[in-house]
């Protein structure tokens, strides 16, 4: 049985297979253990959509994904299948295969505090750092065996222990820069477009003074090309801008 249950067993969070997606490579994963590798590779700049590959964590193959994302492969069925049968096999108890994979509540919190989301003991250890990005409660142990302090989580923005309730409202404020900068950027566009506008209103005008002055040609001429030198000053500005 124990033979078994290590065939069923993640190479990720060592534990069995749940909701389990069959990689190209023939391997197998956990659906929330691939997300999680997804949100490894996650920055401020970088966000959990635009990642369109990662490796294989047993033969470092590298599965490309489509536009759906984790939803695009295809999940291991017949895996599922056997880890339901075996779970019904095993017999109930405290160290069960179907107790072990209880699900903990995202917002799991202790008494005066957050609890660690990838403790395997019961409790789980007080949480000293959630991280932002990852959106996971971490202590001091499992933040250094599954988040070290090196690339790709140096850009990932780690606080105090704070609970789900909190957690997505901080997220935003990752992108608050972002959109502080876009309304600037709009803001500019607006202005420069009132400018394009006055100054393309000025030579309808004067090409129409032009048009029906017989005389006057150099004084018109000049009068046409002060604006409009400005104006294709003004339209390259906005080009390189």
């Amino acid at each position: 049985m124990e033979t078994l249950e290590s065939e069923l067993t993640c190479p990720i969070c060592l534990e069995l297979f749940e909701d389990p997606l069959l990689l190209p490579c023939a391997h197998s994963l956990c659906f929330n253990c691939a997300h999680r590798i997804l949100v490894s590779h996650c920055s401020s700049t970088k966000p959990l959509e635009s990642v369109s590959a990662f490796q294989c964590p047993t033969c470092r193959y590298v599965i490309t994904l489509n536009q759906r994302g984790l939803e695009g492969l295809k999940r291991n069925v017949t895996l599922q299948n056997i880890i339901d049968r075996f779970q019904k096999a095993s017999v109930s108890g405290p160290n069960s295969p179907s107790e072990s994979r209880r699900p903990r509540p995202y917002s799991a919190t202790l008494v005066g505090g957050v609890a660690c989301q990838f403790c395997e003991q019961e409790p789980p250890r007080e949480a000293v750092k959630t991280c932002v990005t990852c959106e996971v409660s971490y202590c001091d142990r499992c933040l250094r065996a599954t988040h070290p302090n090196k690339k790709p989580f140096t850009s990932h923005r780690l606080l105090e222990p704070v609970a789900d309730a909190h957690l997505r409202g901080l997220a935003c404020l990752e992108h608050e820069n972002e959109k502080q900068t876009l309304e600037n950027n709009l803001t500019n566009l607006v202005k420069r477009n009132s400018e394009l506008e006055n100054q393309m209103a000025k030579l309808i005008q004067i090409c129409q003074q032009v048009e029906v002055s017989p005389f006057g040609h150099h004084n018109a001429y000049v009068a046409v090309e002060t604006p409009f030198v400005f104006f294709l000053d003004l339209c390259i500005s906005v080009t390189l801008d």
